[in-house]
């Protein structure tokens, strides 16, 4: 499970990083280094959010979204095109097993939770008006 949520996070993060509209924020990600240490935590991240659980342990301090993402001022419009990014990035990886049967349903459940998931999440931001610029 953790290596296909590798996979969404590190397909998500390619496209987050070259984004022209919400690009700028992931700039410090730039470093090889700083980006693999990144990517492994949000692994971890969405690994706890999708199965309650993680099969490494978890590094550094506890995940505090809100706080975290505090000092960013995002912008309503960038929260809207992070949710847009991630939702393509699931529905690509849906696409891409379709003809494997086997994997296609396990995908699709946990596209469809991870999306139930984001959504939660948005409602989150949303509700802290702090959090915008």
């Amino acid at each position: 499970m953790r290596d296909l949520i590798a996979i969404v996070v590190e397909t998500f993060y390619e496209k987050a990083l070259s984004d022209v509209l919400i690009g700028y924020h992931f700039k410090k990600f730039e470093d090889p280094v700083v980006l693999g240490h990144h990517l492994e935590r949000i692994t971890t991240f969405w690994e706890m959010q999708l199965t309650g659980q993680t099969s490494i342990p978890l590094e550094g301090k506890p995940f505090q979204l809100l706080f975290t993402h505090l000092g960013l001022k995002i912008k309503r419009g960038e929260l809207g095109r992070w949710i847009v990014l991630f939702h393509q990035t699931l529905d690509e990886l849906e696409a891409n097993f379709k003809h494997d049967e086997s994997s296609y349903e396990n995908i699709r459940l946990i596209s469809e939770e991870w999306k139930k998931r984001i959504h939660f999440f948005e409602e989150r931001f949303k509700a802290h008006p702090q959090m915008f610029n």
